[in-house]
């Protein structure tokens, strides 16, 4: 049985996450170490509250869900809980707005959504090759506010999906389309956004402004520094 006969067969597909799941946690260790940094990782858990592990340095933490699928599945959207997404009590100043409202300030753990992209053919003879995506409402918030741009996912999307999640209760689902999903290098370039590992970020802080714009020089240092992350291919 090949690699991509196993990914394929939905008895197996518990065992696929926790095999992707173990590829992405040894990136995000490594990182972390090559940096001098005891990173601490949960265990994937019945996701009942939208998420599947947690990514932790010290007392920061990101709340992170699994999602995945082979390049040739023709799956396309997938269903989160919009309660993982939103900004809780204590962080919102963090809140973006959407519409004069900001999005969270009650229950919600602000976090991302992790997809594992599996290359079919790569598969098919026997070697794992991910391609990584990243969604959060922090990416969202930029592209709704123009401070990024990206061809397939415009600025009235990324408000519509900011708004289902200010609206959205604990029984919610939203829709996330592969085309709101942020590529990315690798899983460590979540550490890098979201934990300051290995030095502090801006996403967040420039991130969420999304009515509001930013000055010039800071909304290209916020490029600049998404820019770092992404694949080769897609640098700008």
């Amino acid at each position: 049985m090949s690699l991509y006969s196993f990914f394929k067969e939905p008895n197996n597909f518990v065992a696929r996450e926790k095999l992707l799941h173990m590829k992405a946690a040894l990136d995000l260790k490594q990182t972390a170490a090559q940096h001098g940094i005891q990173l601490h990782l949960t265990e994937p858990e019945i996701d009942n509250q939208g998420y599947d592990f947690i990514a932790a340095v010290g007392y920061d933490q990101v709340y992170l869900q699994n999602k995945a699928t082979l390049d040739d599945a023709n799956v396309s959207m997938w269903k989160i809980h919009p309660m993982h997404l939103n900004v809780p009590l204590q962080e919102r100043d963090l809140s973006p707005s959407i519409d004069g409202w900001p999005i969270g300030g009650g229950e919600g753990a602000m976090g991302g959504v992790l997809l594992h992209l599996i290359d079919a053919e790569a598969a098919k003879a026997d070697d794992l090759q991910i391609s990584y995506f990243y969604f959060d409402i922090f990416y969202a918030s930029a592209v709704a506010s123009g401070l990024w741009e990206t061809p397939k996912f415009n600025s009235m999307e990324a408000a519509d999906i900011l708004r289902k999640v200010r609206d959205g209760g604990p029984g919610d689902r939203i829709t996330l389309p592969f085309r709101a999903f942020l590529p990315i290098r690798s899983p460590s370039s979540i550490l890098a956004l979201r934990l300051h590992i290995p030095q502090p970020s801006n996403y967040i802080s420039l991130g969420h402004r999304a009515e509001s714009g930013s000055p010039g020089p800071l909304r290209e240092m916020w490029r600049t520094e998404l820019a770092r992350h992404l694949p080769v291919s897609k640098a700008v």
